[in-house]
């Protein structure tokens, strides 16, 4: 009995193990990606897909708000993975993001051309 119980508690020990590794890999991967002006794109292109700025809220369809808060789900899901890499790091994409777009709109004004749309997540 107690060698089935220690047997239990060793391959507890081990999947712990083993989950806590892979936890600490994707967090490494996460950091890696968020190096690149290329990895910055795409998770800025996840979150926006993700609708965390969006009402969920469908009077006419359980079926779409539910559909919607899983997508937020996702996209908070993400955003916990990049604060434990650093706390910064969305901040920090929402202003890097920001600038570039000021920036594009600044030389389309200069440039005599009329404002598009201003989609945030574009």
């Amino acid at each position: 009995m107690l060698d089935e119980f220690e047997a239990r508690e060793a391959r507890d020990a081990e999947a712990r193990k083993h989950a806590a590794q892979e936890e600490a890999d994707l967090v490494d991967a996460f950091r890696l990606m968020m190096e690149t002006a290329e990895g910055k794109r795409v998770v800025f292109w996840l979150l926006g897909r993700a609708g965390l700025y969006a009402n969920a809220f469908d009077a006419g369809s359980e079926a779409a708000e539910r559909y919607r808060l899983g997508r937020q789900s996702l996209g908070l899901e993400i955003l916990q993975k990049l604060d434990l890499v650093d706390l910064r790091l969305y901040p920090r994409l929402l202003l890097e993001r920001g600038e570039a777009k000021e920036l594009e709109r600044a030389a389309r004004m200069a440039a005599g051309k009329p404002e598009d749309g201003d989609d945030q997540y574009a």
